[in-house]
């Protein structure tokens, strides 16, 4: 704004000094300087040499320095009523989280459930070709658009733990898929390949857990990352106990403050 002030001045200034410029040149060539001489001091007292057309342009300056504060108030106003339009948007998709959240604790509960039937069915840590995979939970309806729209209304930081959360949605939804597409097709089943599944769903369980605080108002810091300890703790959430638990948390060193990878580092 300053630099704009001084830019204005400078304008006038030179309009002026380019105004009485021009006053003197035509008085000297229509006239003797003698003549011009002795009117110019003539006109200094009444400053008659300020004409119509300088008082014109200084006052089309003036209305285009107010007219551009205008425009500059209502960029201002306009952005304000942007910036309280996203903070509302925000706190009212920040107010339904939980219900979303509450959604996604169930659907990683559900398909670890049927998991853990097929691990059971294993032989020799292969799951026989006779057992039929299970219609796994789908993601529940308007989940990812409501996270979507979180996404959207959150800093570069505060985005990562939502990122982070679909990206677990969707690759562990597409090997559920892709479980039953190939054992249909007589692939070889691992039980290992069940257990980091399972794992998987402990993820989405842990991720969605560590936003809750968030989506109820208790904390208004999102965590940055996942410990390797909160998914061992998901596991149980979930219904994995026992020795099955204690082996998938020493396998997969889920007992540590380390954090945990991206789903898609996790090998199958």
């Amino acid at each position: 704004m300053k630099v704009a002030l001084a830019a204005l001045v400078g304008f006038l200034l030179g309009l002026l000094l380019f105004a009485i410029g021009r006053e003197i040149w035509w008085a000297f060539a229509a006239r003797p300087v003698g003549e011009v001489v002795s009117k110019a001091l003539a006109a200094v007292g009444s400053l008659g040499w300020i004409d119509t057309t300088l008082i014109t342009g200084i006052a089309a300056i003036g209305a285009a320095y107010l007219s551009v504060r205008a425009v500059h108030a209502q960029i201002k106003q306009a952005e304000q009523i942007e910036t309280e339009r996203n903070a509302a948007k925000r706190a009212a998709n920040r107010a339904v989280l939980p219900i979303s959240l509450a959604a996604l604790s169930q659907y990683a509960e559900a398909n670890t459930s049927l998991l853990k039937g097929l691990l059971e069915s294993c032989v020799e840590q292969l799951l026989p070709k006779t057992i039929r995979i299970p219609h796994f939970a789908q993601i529940p309806s308007g989940v990812v658009a409501a996270l979507k729209e979180m996404v959207e209304y959150l800093g570069d930081t505060e985005r990562k733990a939502f990122i982070h959360l679909l990206v677990a949605i969707q690759v562990q939804s597409s090997r559920l898929a892709a479980l039953a597409e190939e054992h249909g097709r007589g692939q070889l089943t691992l039980a290992t390949n069940l257990e980091s599944y399972i794992i998987g769903q402990a993820e989405i369980y842990a991720r969605a857990a560590s936003l809750y605080n968030f989506g109820r108002g208790a904390a208004d810091e999102i965590p940055l990352g996942l410990k390797r300890s909160e998914i061992g703790s998901a596991l149980f959430l979930i219904g994995i106990r026992d020795s099955l638990k204690d082996e998938l948390v020493e396998r997969f060193n889920l007992a540590s403050d380390a954090i945990w990878p991206p789903v898609s580092e996790l090998a199958a």
